[in-house]
């Protein structure tokens, strides 16, 4: 049982994109950067219940991003590496999480994920 805990939530913010950022090269880079660079933001939302697991959650996003989109798997792995040291430094452990992909005017590509505690 967790007795504090926090959503966190990591974006690679398609919808703020330069305009110029056009063709698979252009683009990987782009995702690569920001999947690099990104941090991961403490938020109030709604909690996740996609996945119990930090694996299951790692799965789907591999599956849209490695799989469906042909990107290089750094592009997963290195927003989740630094879940994994965040979860090490503060004593976190997984509770749930959800992974959204891009989709037009509604959501750019995100991981939501709430960690827990004991106090």
């Amino acid at each position: 049982m967790t007795d504090h805990s926090v959503l966190l939530r990591f974006s690679f913010f398609e919808h703020d994109w330069d305009e110029s950022i056009e063709g698979a090269a252009a683009m990987e880079a782009e995702l690569l950067r920001r999947a690099a660079q990104g941090e991961w933001l403490e938020v109030a939302d709604e909690e996740p219940d996609e996945f119990a697991t930090f694996d299951e959650l790692r799965l789907r996003a591999e599956e849209v991003i490695v799989g469906e989109w042909a990107m290089p798997a750094e592009a997963v792995r290195f927003p989740l590496d630094k879940l994994r040291a965040l979860m090490a430094e503060g004593g976190w452990t997984f509770v749930a999480g959800e992974f959204s992909d891009f989709e037009g005017h509604h959501n750019d590509t995100e991981f939501l994920v709430k960690l827990g505690r004991a106090a």
